[in-house]
């Protein structure tokens, strides 16, 4: 049976697009390597023509001009084109609606090009990989001739292979930023899709070091990501050879792609050698033919070449595997070997064999060897091992003295502060506990200079005083003050605690970022002595597993979660305060996942801990009351709910008064008397959830924004359409973009009936398609809202 007329055509698409970005000399002897029909060929040959033909067509340009200068695509104006190929071109844009400034990047369908379902394709992508290493998606839409444009995250940077040649970096370094690009490869497979493409200009490195994933103009689903997937416009410099001949596809093409950047990264060139340059013909011949040379013999120098064979070409070679099933079985696997390299652990790629694994465990643990050989050699290992070991236990004692003077002024500092307190009382309206603290914390941050190392104990017990009462625009300032000075204070024990408190403080000011760069160094410090700091690590984890969530990981997230819970109860028995505070974020973890009847019971589990604890009242029980009411609201049990809420609000009034805490309770509160239908009372508690939450999270945190948007939801429901653009203009002052998708998606529902109502129907139209990309990226965690969705898309 012939080719129908729609393969036909798209199979001519697809050469026309993929020869457009070839050299032009080299176009036709391209198509004759990749086409054996001759009437497609004649007639690709005849649209390439017409395409030199008319003027201007494919001038790469960054010069400001061109026919879409200064028109606005919704709510950005194109500033100039930064970019242009086959399919598309990219745009320098700024937002022009006034609420901000912004510049992203805009990327255009090209005219001409019938490629709109692969464009879309790309956007419905974006929209579900989530991660601060993958430039996001920010708004789509369609121009008012249909052509659909992306508004994306506008990277800053250099290709990984440059940035890695110009900054001068070492083997260390570079192996690190090749590992954290495999581990963003992976969130993105573990999301079911593959990129294809990866290659250093997809790959670029912002000024601050971080790698930035782009371009997933090929990137496919990994269940259509098989049969005829020739798509030419791959890279043939990285491509896999199941991709050069047709073949069938997954992660593993991926994992060969970044074979062959680690190759070069290795040695500063391409693995192919001068054949790289040599035309596309020559080196789709080459990548054909097999595997490239091993780095090391390929390396500038005796020395390089020294550093590269063994471990580093061994990982090579094990990526470049022409079979895939002989590959490494995912990305992760690839950044696991390269880490275990860095680490002087044995690496998979080479085997199990006892001689290379006794040499590796030598390296690795020179120190017990070296202590091991010493105790063989007789008397004078003994008597070293002897003194060692008193120098050992006269460092433990110095270490206890010090512990016990830093304690001492922890206490003397606090008795001092409640005597101020006790004064200020008989003379005047007594203190509340925040404005003791606050007090405290002013005295202690003025002669904190003069005396760091004593005084870093009081700042730092302030700090996490503030935290824990719920008040982090006061805790923040306190904890980077006392990291100001931490060489001085030369206390990395207290370094990591603080770095910790600090990871939690900022993520609930809406910062994830930060806080996953605080919680690594952190728990890079426990690492290096895992039993010694087992507890710290393993309260770590419930930070760990929220920033995991909230990047989309909602599989890995649990998994951190129930890992840490049965190493906890291991490690302190069941009833204990961390075996309870775990408890309790399981709950909250199964709940976001819409597991909700677990998540109840894992709450009604960890009341039960904490009743048993003498705790039923505090600040962490009232944390797991407000989680399972939550689970009874997703569950659409209003009353239990609103009960719920009711009972640990008054609680937390009453005991710790306004905090940021506080403010979350009142916000769910408001949102359960929404669904209550009670609108006017719950308008009022979400004004007061929204004021105190800017007062002690911050004006960006995911508190304030939540608080905003029930307000928003409620005002429209109230139909008080004169009010609803002042919560609304507020959430989009500040940057949306590190906020929980289902907040977003609220935010899109609520902007989308406010400019129906107005009459505003592209501005409607596009809140309406950001809407339907997040719902398509929350899977069960978005049925709440599909209701809602489904009413406004009916025209």
């Amino acid at each position: 049976m012939g080719m129908s007329e729609s393969a036909r055509f798209a199979r001519v698409e697809a050469l026309l697009d993929a020869a457009l970005e070839q050299p032009e000399g080299e176009r036709e002897s391209f198509l004759h390597l990749q086409e054996s029909d001759a009437a497609i060929r004649t007639e690709v040959l005849e649209l390439l023509r017409a395409v030199s033909a008319s003027e201007g067509f494919l001038e790469a340009s960054a010069v400001p001009g061109g026919e879409h200068e200064g028109c606005r695509v919704g709510a950005w104006k194109l500033v100039r084109r930064i970019g242009r190929g086959g399919m598309g071109e990219v745009w320098l844009g700024e937002r022009d609606d006034g609420r901000f400034e912004q510049q992203v990047a805009v990327k255009l369908l090209r005219h001409g090009v019938e490629d709109a379902p692969r464009f879309l394709r790309e956007a419905r992508l974006l929209a579900r990989l989530q991660h601060p290493d993958i430039a996001r998606l920010i708004d789509a839409g369609s121009l008012p001739d249909g052509a659909p444009y992306m508004v994306m995250e506008l990277v800053e940077g250099v290709p990984v292979s440059r940035h890695c040649r110009e900054r001068g970096l070492e083997l260390p370094a570079r192996l690190a930023l090749f590992a954290q690009i495999c581990e963003t490869v992976a969130f993105a497979h573990r999301h079911l899709i593959v990129h294809r493409d990866l290659k250093p200009d997809n790959i670029l490195v912002r000024a601050d070091g971080q790698p930035m994933l782009l371009d997933f103009g090929i990137a496919r689903p990994i269940d259509a990501a098989h049969g005829d997937t020739r798509d030419l416009r791959l890279t043939p410099q990285y491509a896999a050879p199941e991709q050069l001949s047709g073949g069938e596809q997954s992660t593993l093409t991926d994992v060969y792609a970044l074979g062959v950047l680690l190759h070069e990264l290795l040695i500063d060139r391409s693995p192919w050698g001068e054949l790289a340059g040599a035309g596309v013909l020559a080196l789709l011949q080459r990548a054909q033919a097999g595997p490239p040379p091993s780095p090391s013999s390929q390396a500038a120098s005796k020395t390089a070449a020294r550093k590269l064979r063994g471990d580093l070409d061994a990982i090579v070679h094990k990526a470049l595997r022409p079979e895939p099933a002989a590959r490494y079985e995912s990305a992760e696997a690839l950044a696991q070997d390269v880490r275990r390299h860095l680490e002087h652990a044995p690496v998979a790629a080479r085997g199990g064999a006892f001689g290379y694994r006794a040499r590796r465990f030598l390296r690795r643990y020179w120190l017990a060897a070296s202590v091991l050989l010493f105790v063989f050699v007789g008397l004078v290992g003994a008597l070293a091992a002897i003194s060692m070991a008193r120098q050992e236990a006269l460092r433990e004692r110095d270490i206890a003295q010090v512990e016990a003077r830093r304690s001492k002024a922890v206490r003397d500092y606090l008795a001092h502060m409640f005597r101020d307190a006790g004064q200020h009382a008989r003379d005047g309206e007594p203190l509340t506990a925040k404005q003791v603290l606050d007090q405290a914390a002013a005295r202690v941050q003025d002669s904190f200079a003069d005396d760091p190392a004593t005084d870093a104990q009081v700042l730092k017990a302030l700090g996490e005083l503030h935290f824990y009462l719920g008040d982090y625009s006061a805790a923040e300032p306190l904890l980077r003050h006392w990291l100001a000075f931490d060489a001085v204070i030369a206390d990395p024990v207290a370094g990591a605690d603080v770095r910790f408190t600090l990871a939690e403080t900022v993520h609930r000011m809406g910062n994830p970022d930060e806080a996953r760069a605080l919680l690594e160094q952190a728990q890079a410090f426990w690492n290096t002595d895992p039993e010694r700091h087992a507890d710290v690590l393993l309260t770590s984890r419930a930070l760990q597993a929220r920033l995991q969530r909230e990047a989309g990981d909602t599989a890995a997230a649990l998994e951190t979660l129930e890992a840490a819970f049965a190493q906890r109860v291991q490690h302190s028995g069941r009833e204990h305060f961390e075996t309870a505070t775990l408890a309790t974020n399981i709950g909250a973890a199964y709940v976001q996942a819409g597991r909700i009847d677990e998540g109840i019971a894992a709450s009604q589990e960890a009341m039960a801990l904490w009743r048993a604890l003498k705790l039923g009242s505090g600040n962490d029980a009232l944390n797991t009351l407000n989680n399972l009411a939550a689970a009874q609201f997703r569950k659409g049990d209003l009353a239990a709910a609103q009960s719920a809420f009711a009972e640990a609000l008054a609680l937390r009034r009453q005991l710790f008064g306004p905090s940021a805490a506080t403010a979350a309770l009142i916000g769910n509160y408001a949102r359960t008397l929404q669904g209550l239908k009670r609108y006017g009372d719950a308008l009022e508690y979400a004004g007061e959830a929204e004021a105190m939450a800017q007062r002690h999270a911050g004006s960006a945190s995911p508190l304030t924004q939540a608080a905003r948007i029930t307000r928003a939801e409620l005002l429209l429901v109230l139909q008080r359409h004169e009010d609803v653009g002042e919560p609304l203009a507020a959430f989009m002052a500040e940057d949306t973009s590190a906020l929980p998708a289902s907040l977003q998606l609220r935010a899109a529902l609520a902007r989308t009936e406010n400019h129906r109502h107005r009459g505003e129907a592209d501005a409607a139209r596009q809140a309406l398609a950001q809407a339907d990309a997040l719902f398509a990226t929350l899977g069960a965690e978005a049925e709440p809202f599909r209701a809602n969705l489904e009413a406004l898309r009916a025209p």
